[in-house]
This record gives structure tokens, sequence and C-alpha cells, in this order.
């Protein structure tokens, strides 16, 4: 299953102040805010570890066809490493284990799991037309009866003329940025 999370670090900052008293315990297992606490840049480790979070919610939502929920204790991040310009983990959701891959960039964060190609993107909507144009000319098909839609439960996926392609994707965006992951097998 596919997931991805792209964080915009300058507007996090501007958001949300994780220092404030109960912002940690709300989100992250005991384990994980002594993994925040004790590490070299805490501020970091907060949103990559939401990031990781975040990204295997997605998996988990497409995976299951679940609605919305939001309970980020469900998902706990473990084996985390991080190196320069990247880290690696897993998050488990129930049964569930997923590995995880983070690009670290000074004013930006992006997390996916699955089998995928990225593409980032500084324009929110470049990344939906550069998603459908990837899959387009993958399955040598016309761009413009190619559309993103979403289902009853708000998962998105890519239609052909109306039907469903079955091909699975992730799209996210925050502040300046956008991301999309897509299936490297899509057939």
């Amino acid at each position: 299953m596919i997931g991805n999370d792209i964080i915009d670090l300058n507007l996090i900052r501007a958001q949300s102040n994780w220092q404030r008293k109960g912002f940690l315990q709300k989100l992250f297992s005991e384990e994980e805010q002594t993994f925040i606490q004790n590490s070299e840049d805490p501020e970091l480790n907060v949103w990559l570890l939401w990031s990781m979070k975040e990204a295997v919610y997605k998996a988990v939502q497409r995976k299951y066809t679940l609605k919305r929920f939001y309970n980020p204790k469900q998902f706990i991040s473990e084996q985390i490493k991080i190196n320069p310009g990247k880290a690696r983990g897993v998050v488990c959701y129930k049964e569930d284990v997923f590995v995880i891959n983070s690009i670290l960039f000074p004013n930006m964060i992006h997390t996916s799991t699955g089998n995928t190609e990225f593409s980032l993107i500084s324009e929110n909507k470049n990344s939906r037309f550069r998603l459908l144009q990837k899959i387009a000319e993958h399955k040598d098909i016309r761009l413009e009866y190619l559309n993103i839609s979403k289902d009853r439960e708000g998962i998105p996926f890519v239609s052909y003329r109306g039907d469903n392609l079955q091909i699975p994707f992730s799209l996210s965006h925050h502040g300046n940025f956008s991301a999309y992951a897509v299936s490297l097998n899509m057939s």
C-alpha cells in the first residue's frame, strides 16, 4: 500500500507550537516522546515522526477502505535511523508493519511508504497534473481523459473516461510543497 506525506517546515513552525503542554503526549507514545526529547534536533524529529505516521495513515486508509479517523497513537514509529538528508524507519498499525523512507531538506520533509516513485514540486497545483501526466505516459493513453476523484471514504483514485484504473497513488501537499507517490508496477 502506498502513502506519502510532505511537511513545509517553515509553515508548520508558524502554525504549531510542538512544545505546548500536552502536544507530544497527544500524538506520540512514551517511546516516541523519549526519542524526540533525546535527539539532537527535537523539533525536526517531531515533524519527522508525524510525517511517518501520516504516510502510514494514508496507506492504511486505502488498504482497509476506512473512513477518515484521527488517532495518531495507533501508529507507532520504531527503528528510526537518521542520516544526513534522509531517515528510515518502521511504523506499525495493529498487525501491519510499514517500512518508511523520508527525505529531509532544510525547509521540507517528504515521507513515503510502499513501492513508489516520487515527484517533489514546489507548486501545489502541479503535482496532480504531473501525476496524471506520468500515468498517461506509462499507460500510453490520452492525458485529457484522465481525472482524479475521491470515493465515499475520501480515498482518491484515477479514472480514465470514467473507469477507475486501480492505480495505487498518494497525493500530499502542505504550504509551498506537494508530492505524489505512485506504484512502480502500474498495471
